[in-house]
């Protein structure tokens, strides 16, 4: 989005040119990645290719992986790797003004066998990686017998959201013929905490820890996980889950890379230290956004939290603060609004609230007015991209498609 903006505001002003550097060939909102590990998404359908939308943002777009960040020289290193043939590729690229927006990654909190064992959700390769074993069990079980059984460790919005993504797979799998699966499929989500969703309202909680279980799903609370093997999973309190699919949702953590930056000031977590116009403290020219960012309010008593709420309000005031920035003129510090939280149980329904202002209280939403407010959140992320006129065709074309495509991948 900010690439986006900045590219076309310098299309009109002449400031300069921008670059977006990404590993990814193709850009996904990240809070619908549990659809494409479900298989309720195509990737290839609902994401955008950086290149084409490089086009009409008037942006460079540069694939490869970032890995290190020279403040003295103002130079990005880039990596290419996984060439047909070809040898890794390493390259530096000059810059004026760099944004480090490089998000966040899983956290396995040295438990044994998380790597190894799990699959996750932090990224498209591992999402669709996912889908591709989900898969590949249901198609095994429905031959060979036995139950799907999918372990998620994390009650939290990724979480919850999967096991609704999945279990609406299953059901609209059976629509096509396989009308024993979901007698097959066994769901047990295992959460260290007295509840799942622990940043939502506690009734919240509940009615979603109730439509869960309407759903078939088994939800174990205030245990924590001891070890993971290729069978199972080992809790403190001795019991043992077995299950194939394992997913792990339970925290994150921040990249690598980011600690290897000289000169850059990191929380003990290895998130980026900003200020209040989004600006490392020692270098003007260096700003951070997104999961990768730590900002504490002057109101608040702890960081801002890494949600993509947060990262779409940053990435808004840098595409105005950085012309100005350009233009030598005085930033106003960044001030992020909570505007309420979503969590989308797929078709069988969504919850949330919507956050007061003043004398206006929280409104929590539910059924069918949480769905279209989550669905909305999405189109305006696309609108923001494709612009208005090229946005209506997106959702003419997503609802064509609904009326002569399965809503799961069958391929």
């Amino acid at each position: 989005m900010l690439a986006t903006r900045l590219g076309r505001s310098f299309r009109a002003t002449k400031l300069g040119r921008v670059y977006l550097i990404d590993k990814s060939p193709i850009h996904v909102w990240k809070p619908m990645l549990h659809a494409f590990a479900a298989g309720t998404l195509n990737a290839r359908e609902d994401g955008i290719p950086f290149a084409a939308q490089a086009k009409r943002g008037n942006f460079v777009y540069l694939p490869g992986e970032f890995f290190h960040l020279d403040p003295e020289k103002k130079l990005i290193s880039i990596r290419i790797t996984d060439l047909l043939d070809k040898p890794d590729l390493e390259t530096k690229i000059p810059y004026d003004l760099a944004v480090i927006s490089v998000g966040n990654k899983a956290n396995d909190f040295g438990i044994g066998g998380v790597h190894k064992h799990c699959h996750f959700i932090d990224s498209l390769p591992t999402a669709e990686a996912l889908n591709r074993s989900l898969r590949e069990e249901v198609i095994y079980r429905s031959i060979a017998g036995g139950e799907i059984e999918v372990a998620i460790i994390g009650g939290g919005a990724t979480g919850v959201e999967f096991a609704a993504e999945t279990a609406r797979m299953i059901d609209i799998g059976a629509q096509y013929g396989l009308d024993y699966l979901p007698k097959k499929l066994r769901i047990t989500m295992i959460e260290s905490g007295a509840t799942i969703l622990t940043a939502f309202p506690t009734n919240i909680a509940r009615d979603v820890t109730k439509k869960l279980e309407d759903l078939g799903v088994s939800i174990k609370t205030g245990v924590r996980v001891t070890n993971i093997d290729e069978t199972g999973i080992e809790l403190d309190n001795g019991e043992r889950i077995v299950a194939t699919t394992k997913v792990w949702a339970a925290g994150t953590s921040n990249p690598d890379l980011l600690r290897g930056l000289a000169g850059i000031d990191l929380t003990r977590s290895g998130q980026v230290v900003v200020t209040k116009t989004l600006q490392t403290p020692s270098f003007a020219t260096i700003f951070a956004i997104g999961d990768c960012a730590s900002l504490t309010q002057e109101a608040d008593d702890k960081p801002l939290p890494p949600t993509g709420q947060v990262a779409r309000q940053q990435a808004d005031y840098l595409a105005s603060a950085i012309p100005r920035f350009l233009k030598k003129k005085d930033l106003q510090p960044f001030k992020y609004r909570d505007r309420g939280s979503l969590v989308s149980l797929s078709q069988y329904g969504a919850y949330g609230t919507l956050a007061g202002k003043g004398p206006v209280p929280t409104i929590a939403l539910r059924g069918w007015l949480a769905m279209k407010a989550h669905d909305v959140f999405y189109r305006v992320h696309q609108f923001g991209l494709y612009g208005l006129f090229a946005g209506f065709v997106v959702i003419s074309r997503d609802w064509l498609n609904s009326l002569i495509k399965p809503p799961i991948g069958l391929n």
